[in-house]
């Protein structure tokens, strides 16, 4: 049978405590088994404090201790503290140290005590302050909006939230939102958000996502898109909430405005627009969140490369989408008075840096005498970007790239001239067409949609305009656009 000082032995080893005693008169520190393991004492006698203040980690700590005890002995009043111990040369550990006055009327002037190894826990706090401080981080540099709503009501969101949403401060919103979802979602979206909701928690879903229209701080709506995350608790009641929110008011607006062009149609432009595009926008959002999580470089590596080729699926869909657009008959090219050798100014802004990168020198030269005309602006520029983008995308190393805007006739001239690896002739009557084959790989693996030529075709003969090659393997390419001016 185990008798009771054996059970309270064995529960203070358990919890690593560990008791003492002081007596001031003879300064006589004794130390029961427990204690003697926490501090690294083999005696269970100490005649002084001497050897007991050695196995502290600094001086401050020891002196913090007996000032402690000094406290107890004079005021006699309980006192606790945390201080810092040695193990050895190298390692130590955390302990806590409670003292009272002694109980017993004959004992003058001495402390009964207790010592707890509390590295563990102080570890895991460390630990948990880590894990808090790197969420912060990511939450307040993420591009997307964070929320966490606990039982119903919001107690964190991130600087891009709120940004998103149009409120200055966290208080703002939520004295505007009185802490809830339910304010903010449009009337007309809440009976459909609401059953979506229901029906995850009642298969108790680890996630969701929802589109709803939501107001913001300055009274207007924009479409959100939130990629929710469920936590609950023992009694499988809803927690916590977290949710990765994005502004997707201008796909909404693009969406709808495809919408007639998606039902005339084939069935691959439509499915890439509705059944594919969200599913994989919605990937690239999560997995955004998770490569800023995972600590592995080997995974995150890998997750980045997989978002890298969904956001090239995502390019696909957008340029198709672009393409069709410009294809309806009811498309309208809207234009203003632009001067042309700004066009070249915003290329070289785009591309300055890139072609430094890869050595290549770059040089744009436009005519003085260069007269207004009228064009859309961004997408001629969309054009010139796509065709010195694939200029310096197949130039090697060391090689030049040269982009010249002038007037011949009654046309504005540009031509894209690099010193590459050059087109051979018998792809250039597919060149301009969409999934052409004679698409290719960059040198350095830039990879490509094969639609950024035919894109520029459209619009270029959308300006009653011209657009041909020359090229040469092994020599270089120019590409030349001709517009009128009007």
């Amino acid at each position: 049978m185990i008798k009771q000082h054996d059970l309270l032995d064995r529960a203070l080893a358990t919890a690593k405590i560990g008791v003492w005693t002081y007596q001031k008169e003879t300064s006589v520190v004794e130390l029961s088994k427990n204690a003697r393991d926490i501090f690294g004492i083999e005696s269970a006698t100490l005649h002084g404090l001497e050897v007991l203040f050695g196995r502290f980690s600094s001086q401050q700590d020891s002196d913090r201790f007996n000032a402690c005890m000094n406290d107890i002995l004079e005021h006699n009043e309980a006192k606790s503290d945390i201080y810092q111990i040695r193990c050895n040369s190298k390692d130590s550990k955390w302990i806590r140290c409670i003292g009272q006055p002694d109980i017993d009327p004959d004992l003058n002037k001495a402390i009964f005590g207790t010592v707890q190894d509390i590295t563990d826990h102080i570890e895991t706090e460390r630990k948990l302050a880590d894990t808090q401080r790197k969420y912060e981080l990511m939450a307040k540099n993420s591009s997307d909006g964070i929320i966490i709503i606990e039982k119903e009501r919001t107690s964190f969101v991130s600087p891009a939230f709120l940004r998103m949403m149009r409120y200055e401060t966290f208080e703002e919103y939520i004295n505007d939102t009185k802490g809830s979802l339910r304010p903010v979602i449009h009337p007309n979206d809440k009976a459909r958000i609401k059953k979506e909701f229901y029906a995850k928690l009642n298969e108790k879903a680890d996630s969701g996502t929802y589109q709803f229209r939501a107001r913001t701080g300055d009274g207007s709506y924009i479409w959100r898109e939130d990629h929710v995350s469920y936590q609950y608790n023992r009694d499988g009641d809803l927690e916590t909430t977290y949710a990765v929110c994005r502004d997707i008011t201008d796909r909404k607006a693009s969406e709808q405005k495809l919408q007639k062009l998606i039902e005339e149609k084939d069935w691959l432009v439509s499915t890439i627009a509705h059944d594919i595009r969200n599913p994989i926008s919605a990937a690239v959002s999560l997995n955004s969140v998770l490569i800023e999580e995972t600590e592995s470089k080997e995974h995150r590596n890998l997750m980045i490369a997989a978002n890298q080729k969904l956001e090239s699926a995502l390019d696909l869909a957008a340029e198709l989408l672009e393409l069709s657009a410009m294809e309806s008959e009811d498309f309208i090219l809207e234009t203003e008075p632009t001067n042309l050798s700004s066009l070249l100014d915003r290329v070289q802004n785009s591309f300055k840096v890139r072609a430094e990168k890869n050595n290549i020198e770059l040089t744009l030269k436009s005519d003085p005498c260069l007269p207004e005309i009228r064009l859309n602006r961004d997408k001629i520029i969309r054009v010139l970007n796509n065709l010195v983008s694939n200029a310096i995308k197949f130039t090697p190393d060391g090689g030049s790239v040269s982009v010249h805007a002038k007037r011949v006739n009654e046309h504005a001239v540009f031509e894209v001239i690099d010193t590459g690896i050059g087109i051979s002739e018998e792809k250039f009557k597919t060149l301009f067409d969409k999934f052409t084959e004679a698409k290719r790989e960059g040198i350095r693996g830039e990879t490509t949609t094969g639609l950024g030529l035919a894109i520029s075709k459209q619009i270029v003969e959308l300006h009653k305009g011209l657009i041909t090659v020359d090229s040469k393997p092994g020599v270089g390419s120019t590409f030349r656009i001709e517009l009128p001016i009007q």
